[in-house]
């Protein structure tokens, strides 16, 4: 490289980093390197082709379509970018609606067991007080059927013993006894 820059020819020449591929750089038709691009059709050239095979057509420098198409995948890149951001977005307000969502089902849930909960305790007050009432009617038809027995006990006994009385006079041989 030293050898380069004494000669005179030499000092102007622009120096690129060396490639491993040279030959894929390398226009296979002329053997000279590939330093144009041409925009027609989408190639890249050597300076030989730009007199034959690409005369008329739109050809740049290979630096040049390289620093456009590098600022048009820059700002590609920076769409890309800004797409992921809205999609994180728009994944944030999706966990916050459900959020949202499980916090107001959790609610409703809360308010249905508590309605239900009242309605149950309600119906277990009004099944005692049912059971309460038949029990009491019972109690009472109890008492009263006690008491319409020992009237007929009584009147059981009373009769029994009147029985007793009509047998001693039927018994009787006593004709005044009897018919007093």
């Amino acid at each position: 490289m030293a050898a380069q820059f004494r000669q005179a020819g030499l000092k102007k020449h622009q120096l690129i980093d060396p490639e491993e591929n040279l030959e894929g750089r390398m226009c296979v038709k002329h053997d000279k390197l590939l330093e144009l691009f041409c925009k027609t059709d989408q190639v890249c050239v050597c300076i030989h082709c730009t007199y034959s095979d690409h005369k008329t057509h739109d050809v740049v420098p290979l630096k040049e379509e390289y620093e456009g198409k590098k600022a048009e995948l820059g700002k590609t890149e920076a769409e890309i970018q800004q797409m992921i951001q809205k999609r994180r977005l728009k994944i944030q307000e999706m966990n916050r609606s459900v959020e949202l969502s499980k916090e107001g089902a959790d609610r409703e849930i809360a308010d249905g067991v508590q309605v239900f909960t009242a309605l149950k305790e309600s119906i277990e007050r009004s099944q005692a007080e049912l059971i309460d009432t038949i029990k009491e009617k019972q109690r009472e038809t109890e008492e009263q059927a006690e008491g319409f027995i020992k009237e007929l006990e009584q009147e059981i006994s009373e009769l029994k013993k009147r029985s007793s009385e009509v047998e001693q006079l039927s018994c009787s041989e006593d004709q005044l006894h009897l018919l007093q």
